[in-house]
């Protein structure tokens, strides 16, 4: 269910309408004898975007998450496209559990801004975000985070920024010194921050932790003194100075990096060396990867890209401070200013 656009975008406006919507949905479950809706947020979830598709693959995947996490869905999108300076559009993206009777429904606001006008967008959402709730921006607006971004473009990214309680971008594809360095920043101003390019490494990490978490197992991490990664890029994507840090942060274990062929882009293999063991970890075709010791365990995983819902649902499960990125991410420094 959708209201009129608003226009101008004024957050007073957005609110009026948010309560006639609400007004509205409950008039009519109860025209038709059910139980009213069960209006539902947990946080305020922020998509900012300057994508071609005018903010619909955001809008898409804040709607499928909010069955997980409940919220209140704010899609920002920034289009040469749009026929207006700023205006807005609400929706409640509702559902019923399985067996239940009543809706439950979250709130979901649209705004489209033409370029000029992202510079303003600020003032805007600081009437708009839920009151005592955790706010996460999700930020895939490339313009602004690209170190070529106008200073229009860096301050209505910077007003956003300051509404966050957390920040949450990707890094795939990226060069990694300035994605790091960009991250890096951030951190040194107090934000909390996370990057979906470490947490599409959780199919990598929980492997080799469960290698280490048996009981049964009988190498210490400790004793593999010795790391090698390796990639198909021409240079080491993020992700691999990630693994990279997170293996070697505990214990300061040597690390190598090496160039090979492989199957698709980025990360391709860890190999873990210690003087009785080695222990390789690695993509073996498009949609396998194959872990092998030399104490003769082996064991075969799937391969699949990680959807964007995917990625996100996890992400959001950690609202606070991740130890394990914040110790990988340190070394990763390290690392890459090694080079």
């Amino acid at each position: 269910m959708s209201s009129a656009v608003i226009f101008p975008a004024q957050p007073e406006q957005i609110l009026k309408g948010l309560g006639k919507l609400w007004t509205s949905l409950g008039q009519e479950e109860k025209h038709q004898g059910r139980p009213t809706v069960l209006r539902a947020c947990a946080m305020t979830l922020i998509a900012a975007t300057d994508e071609e598709d005018s903010g619909f693959s955001a809008s898409q995947t804040i709607s499928e998450l909010m069955r997980e996490h409940p919220s209140r869905g704010i899609v920002l999108a920034v289009s040469q496209q749009a026929e207006r300076g700023v205006e807005a559009r609400i929706l409640a993206q509702c559902w019923k559990p399985f067996g239940k009777a009543q809706q439950i429904c979250c709130e979901q606001i649209e705004i489209t801004s033409r370029p000029e006008n992202w510079p303003n967008i600020g003032p805007i959402l600081i009437g708009l975000t839920a009151a005592d709730l955790p706010v996460v921006l999700w930020c895939r607006h490339k313009a602004a985070l690209s170190p070529s971004a106008t200073a229009d473009q860096k301050a209505g990214l910077l007003a956003v920024m300051n509404l966050a309680t957390k920040i949450i971008i990707d890094t795939k594809g990226e060069d990694a010194t300035q994605a790091i360095e960009l991250l890096a920043k951030w951190r040194a101003e107090r934000r909390l921050v996370a990057d979906l390019e470490w947490t599409r490494l959780t199919r990598w990490r929980q492997p080799i932790a469960q290698i280490f978490d048996n009981p049964s197992t009988d190498s210490s991490f400790s004793k593999f003194g010795s790391i090698e990664v390796s990639y198909t890029d021409e240079k080491p994507c993020p992700s691999v100075f990630y693994i990279a840090g997170w293996l070697s942060a505990p214990y300061g274990a040597k690390v190598a990096f090496k160039k090979v062929e492989g199957y698709g882009p980025g990360l391709h293999g860890i190999t873990l060396r210690s003087p009785s063991e080695t222990i390789e970890f690695e993509r073996t075709s498009c949609d396998c990867m194959s872990l092998r010791s030399t104490k003769g365990r082996e064991r075969k995983y799937n391969f699949n890209d990680s959807t964007l819902y995917t990625l996100m649902n996890e992400e959001l499960s950690v609202l606070g401070p991740d130890p394990a990125f914040n110790a990988a991410f340190a070394r990763a420094e390290e690392l890459l200013d090694g080079r």
